[in-house]
């Protein structure tokens, strides 16, 4: 009425039969005929087959259409079920096959009007659109009208037809919710796996809607769960992602799906499952009790793990890893579980933990004797048993969840891994030893004492010979010059065996850059070019410049054996504090640079004559040896005459001047402040490392043994020497034997250290008595205990001493909440008594005056 400038009054007039109906010509003047045309049609929508009547009379369009969709007046009558008023604008002209997206029949659907549909089929009225829309079943299957789907649905040859979205009746019904009217579809004969235009069956389009019924409906039904969509996904991969449990239950349970099946990115139900959602827990429980695959990667790498991390579902990561999820486990851009974990949910790490705990067993075979067998289930830590044992362990370490070494299962591993693999490293640091020792021989004797010329007749005029005049080792070989041929040969031999050692090393890197500008790789490659520059065979002869690149190749190959040795357990402590003192002396010099270099400047204009400031350069060098105390008073205050002439009176007083006043600020700011500094943080250093020394010799042996374990399966060797390799290196050659059986009571078990055998037993001891306790699924907290030989563990751990005081205080705030609340609705109760006895009393005083 409003979009035709009419009264909207007039609207609620009719509905209210205040309109005089029996009056035409009072209508026709009141009225203008535009009002009459619109009061039809809301009369048509109210089913008033008198107020159509009255208006038709009064000259009222019986084919008019509204402005918006072009609704008649059969549109609506049709809508509202109103047979009557069909048959009188049937009866009087009105046309019922106007080109538009909807016929009568079709509102006749949209308004489940059963008679008014029965008379259109009576009829013969056509029930597809005039533009190709949709027929009249499809508009009865978006609208739920079950009365005109079970009039139209039987023996209709449109039943499996497409309308233009490219969906059929059973398509818009089956995401409805209401299952009697896809029983009346089925039970017409319609396709249960008919796909509209993007793939998807009813199956999918229920399971998305969530429609529990629909979904039961279709499998009891026999519609194929197996079917994929334009994405291969199935009906389960859209169940779980819309997070029904009930459909996801249907569909394992009754349509026997697979919980594992891929659609086109690689990702299982058990990925989609794990979207940002309440629900997401209870449908990823339920896959992984169908035995979904926990660690299945999708074609970018990502785990079922990866992405309940990045969404931040700690239960689901929980749940997850304590089903044995891969924390290891990387992306194809490198990203492991693990630092997803670290960042997103840490608290989740606690259950990883628990299966550690729950890894080690305590039974008790013979009570008499006391007699208990620990077993320690190595199970937990085998995620790579095909790449190396150690390679998970090695994922901690690398993304620093180091701590979780210093659990006692950890520690029994590593101990028993060590055992298998140092043969090996001992045997290369040998082999690295003997090549260092020939490299030293060949420097010290050919080229340091120019053996190797001398020998071959090669003598310099304006030297005199070195290796000629001596006796022992030099003048042996002076005589034998073919021993240095052969010392040179052997050296070459050994350098090409450790150059190609370092060459198969790359593949272990995550890229060949990182290779080579490692601190220590940089420092074997310079051993190893220079005794390629330190060769005779280029000239025939050695020079002296080879001798300084010798001397610093020396310095370097002992320097790098040093570090070798230095991650042995053993040593590992002592090579950490030389390094890490090492780095401080560089800082405080690179710091105190400027005070030094000015000290230098100062001394070399004071003391010009003095040969250790007569260059800047060698003036700095003696500047850092006067720092360790070597100051050289007497040569620098009291220096000797000079070609018989003592020094003037004049320099004498400047001398005692100026250069006693930069000498004592030299020795108060430099020898002593500097010094005791330096001292000073390199003992606060060595303190610190003591305090993390167990923690960090596990890591540096965590650290060797994969490297080890790595250069051994790098798979370049052959198969019968790779196969006995993995039989002496590898802890756990066969899966099934990953149970270490140990009987921590007996002082004659020596497979494990004391110390470590006390900590198991103590864990195994504590959680067998926790057993039948109380248990909340919400709480991550475990037990853990020290192990003696480490007071200064910093595995973070809580005794049950803790746990007992968390739990007692939570207790305590829960019972102060409970007993506010009571308080509170105490009196609450009291007022509401108070206004009860209150209206009470004033009912019975209305009465005694009434009365």
């Amino acid at each position: 009425m409003r979009y035709v400038g009419g009264r909207l009054q007039l609207l609620d007039d009719l509905e209210e039969n205040k309109i005089d109906l029996k009056n035409p010509e009072y209508l026709v003047k009141y009225l203008k005929q535009h009002e009459i045309n619109a009061l039809l049609l809301h009369a048509s929508f109210l089913g008033q087959v008198d107020a159509i009547t009255g208006l038709h009379k009064c000259g009222a369009d019986l084919n008019h259409s509204e402005q918006g969709k072009g609704l008649t007046p059969l549109h609506l009558c049709a809508f509202s079920n109103s047979l009557e008023g069909i048959q009188y604008l049937l009866a009087n002209g009105a046309n019922i096959h106007l080109e538009r997206i909807h016929t009568p029949f079709h509102y006749a659907a949209f308004g489940n009007a059963f008679k008014v549909a029965q008379y259109f089929l009576q009829l013969g009225v056509s029930q597809k659109s005039p533009y190709g829309e949709e027929t009249v079943l499809h508009t009865a299957a978006k609208s739920k009208a079950y009365n005109v789907l079970k009039l139209l649905a039987p023996h209709n040859h449109t039943l499996d037809n497409l309308d233009c979205n490219g969906y059929a009746a059973i398509h818009h019904i089956a995401d409805k919710g209401d299952s009697a009217c896809l029983m009346v579809l089925l039970d017409a004969g319609c396709k249960l796996d008919l796909m509209t235009k993007k793939g998807d069956t009813a199956l999918h389009l229920a399971a998305e809607a969530s429609c529990v019924e629909n979904v039961d409906l279709l499998v009891e039904r026999g519609a194929n769960v197996h079917l994929k969509n334009h994405r291969d996904q199935t009906a389960l991969h859209i169940a779980s992602r819309s997070h029904s449990f009930e459909c996801v239950e249907i569909l394992l349970k009754k349509g026997g799906c697979d919980p594992n099946i891929e659609d086109s990115d690689g990702r299982t139900p058990l990925h989609l499952a794990l979207g940002r959602s309440l629900l997401a827990y209870d449908v990823t429980e339920l896959l992984i009790t169908w035995k979904a695959n926990i660690n299945k990667t999708d074609k970018y790498g990502y785990t079922p793990l990866h992405i309940a991390a990045l969404n931040e579902l700690s239960q689901c990561v929980d749940v997850l890893i304590q089903h044995g999820a891969d924390l290891s486990a990387r992306t194809k851009g490198g990203t492991s579980a693990l630092s997803i974990i670290l960042r997103k949910t840490p608290t989740s790490l606690n259950v990883f933990k628990q299966r550690l705990d729950a890894s080690i067993m305590l039974h008790q075979h013979d009570l008499a004797t006391g007699e208990v067998e620990l077993r320690l289930d190595f199970h937990p830590l085998l995620m790579h048993q095909q790449q190396g044992e150690i390679r998970y362990l090695g994922t901690f370490v690398k993304e620093g969840y180091k701590e979780i070494l210093e659990h006692p299962l950890c520690q029994a591993f590593l101990h028993l891994k060590w055992q298998k693999i140092r043969k090996y490293y001992v045997g290369r640091l040998v082999f690295y030893l003997f090549y260092v020792l020939i490299l030293t021989g060949w420097v010290m004797t050919a080229l340091a004492h120019n053996c190797y010329n001398e020998s071959h007749g090669q003598l310099d005029n304006t030297q005199p010979p070195l290796c000629a005049n001596t006796t022992g080792i030099n003048g042996f070989l002076y005589r034998h010059p073919a021993l240095l041929e052969v010392e040179w040969y052997a050296l070459m031999v050994l350098t090409i065996l450790e150059a190609f050692r370092k060459l198969t090393s790359i593949p272990t890197y995550p890229s060949v850059r990182q290779f080579f500008t490692q601190t220590e790789n940089m420092v074997e490659w310079c051993v190893i070019l220079s005794v390629f520059a330190t060769s005779f065979i280029y000239t025939g002869r050695t020079y002296t410049w080879q001798s300084h690149v010798g001397a610093f190749a020396v310095l370097c190959g002992w320097s790098n054996l040093m570090l070798m040795i230095g991650q042995l357990p053993i040593f590992g402590a002592y090579v950490a504090m030389f390094t890490s003192v090492q780095a401080q002396v560089f800082k405080l010099l690179l710091a105190y640079a400027c005070l030094l270099v000015g000290f230098t400047a100062s001394f070399c204009v004071i003391f010009p004559r003095s040969k250790s400031f007569s260059s800047p350069h060698i003036g700095l060098i003696k500047v850092l040896v006067m720092m360790t105390g070597e100051l050289n008073f007497e040569d620098l205050f009291f220096p000797r005459e000079e070609d018989g002439k003592s020094i003037d009176s004049t320099s004498w007083i400047l001398l005692q001047v100026s250069a006693q006043l930069s000498f004592v600020l030299f020795l108060l700011f430099v020898t002593i402040v500097l010094m005791n500094l330096l001292i000073g943080i390199a003992v606060h250093d060595i303190k610190g490392l003591q305090k993390t020394a167990g923690l960090a010799k596990l890591v540096r042996q965590t650290k060797l043994i994969c490297d080890v374990e790595t250069a051994l399966f790098l798979g370049l060797m052959p198969k019968r020497l790779t196969k006995f390799l993995r039989w002496t290196a590898l802890l756990l050659p066969s899966p099934l034997r990953a149970v270490l059986t140990v009987r921590p009571l007996n002082p004659r078990e020596s497979r494990l250290p004391r110390d470590l055998l006390s900590a198991a037993h103590k864990i195994a001891k504590d959680r067998k008595n926790m057993c039948g306790t109380l248990y909340s699924r919400k709480s991550n907290a475990t037990t853990y205990t020290y192990l003696k030989s480490e007071p200064y563990s910093t595995f973070r751990r809580r005794s049950p001493d803790e746990d007992v005081f968390i739990d007692d205080h939570s207790i305590k705030e829960e019972l102060s909440e409970l007993k506010k609340i009571c308080e509170r609705n105490n009196q609450l109760l009291r007022d509401v008594m108070m206004v009860l006895v209150n209206d009470k009393r004033v009912v019975n005083e209305e009465e005694d005056e009434n009365n």
